[in-house]
């Protein structure tokens, strides 16, 4: 380690230092500089988005509601335009919803395949791809397509979950004749329900495998 006899050297050698290295410096603190503004920007940009997003989400619930016209451009907007935002999200997870109440399951197969394809990978979003998840596996139970509702419940793996994705992996075996797996799924079903009622009605499915 360089020792100096006096405050004079110790400055000369902090200018020497800085001449020599003064590119890498500069350049350093440039990028520094350049991805704190940009970090900022994007910030700045999403909280637009989601804002204006926001104000498209209402006026398209109230259209909804009210059954005013417009409500299929403000979602087509939302999904378009604001795709990237949470709100696009939630329209989505609302519109599946109301096609599968009004008995359109076609579409709202549709609209929870996209937004479990939305949701998934490192920046989505786990509640609303569950949620997508377990929709698409109850219209395919619906539809008797047994094999397709054990994929795409596959992601749920631990002895922790709802007990509906239990309960609709039960249904999904049993449908393809495998009694033994499927109690299986309702007994997790059972321990991971919240209310007696639930347990009730599995233990009835449980009972009736047993016949």
């Amino acid at each position: 380690m360089a020792e100096y006899n006096s405050d004079e050297e110790r400055f000369a050698a902090v200018i020497n230092f800085f001449k020599d290295y003064k590119i890498i410096i500069l350049s350093t603190l440039a990028m520094a500089l350049i991805s704190l503004i940009s970090v900022i920007s994007f910030q700045s940009y999403m909280e637009t988005r989601n804002s204006e997003a926001a104000i498209i989400y209402d006026s398209w619930l109230t259209a909804l509601e009210s059954n005013n016209g417009g409500a299929k451009e403000m979602f087509d907007e939302l999904q378009d335009t604001f795709s990237g935002t949470g709100y696009a999200k939630l329209a989505m997870m609302v519109n599946g919803s109301n096609f599968a109440r009004q008995g359109d399951l076609a579409e709202a197969l549709e609209n929870f395949r996209q937004l479990s394809d939305d949701t998934s990978g490192y920046f989505g979003n786990d509640v609303l791809n569950s949620v997508a998840k377990i929709n698409i596996a109850r219209i395919e139970l619906s539809n008797k397509n047994f094999t397709n509702v054990l994929e795409v419940l596959d992601s749920f793996a631990s002895n922790k979950e709802h007990s509906m994705v239990y309960e609709i992996k039960g249904d999904a075996l049993l449908g393809l004749k495998k009694e033994e797996l499927a109690k299986e799924q309702y007994e997790l079903a059972i321990e991971n329900a919240r209310n007696e009622s639930q347990k009730s009605i599995l233990n009835i499915k449980i009972n009736s495998i047993e016949l």
